[in-house]
């Protein structure tokens, strides 16, 4: 008697879904960790802001008032230069991040020029 063999792979064991309930455990967990992590970082950035602002305006007032002691003929080549470097990155096919990045000096120097005191602006 000659006992046949079957050729192939192995019958697997299947594994039984999560099913729906599974699932939306996992779901709900996903959705919590994600909240917690959230919830963690606007405490950060609420209890950073503050301070972030008050640099920023003592930074942004400290370039202005140095960018105002400057005679114009070195502002006005200051931001050609800028406007310059943001149109050949523009040309270059550059991203537009580094095209603003090209130009924002340019903006920096008009408004520095801009809110110069009304005196100043006559002398020069």
């Amino acid at each position: 008697m000659r006992i046949a063999t079957r050729k192939g792979r192995a019958p697997r064991t299947r594994v039984p879904p999560h099913g729906v309930r599974g699932n939306l455990a996992n779901l709900g967990m996903y959705a919590a960790r994600a909240a917690r992590l959230a919830r963690t970082g606007a405490e950060v950035v609420i209890a950073r802001a503050p301070r972030a602002a008050r640099a920023t305006r003592t930074g942004a007032g400290g370039t202005t008032s140095a960018l105002q002691k400057l005679p114009d003929p070195v502002l006005r080549w200051l931001a050609a230069g800028s406007v310059g470097l943001g149109a050949g990155l523009s040309l270059a096919g550059a991203p537009r991040v580094v095209v603003a990045a090209g130009v924002a000096p340019a903006l920096i120097i008009g408004a520095a020029i801009a809110s110069r005191p009304v005196a100043r602006r006559a002398e020069s």
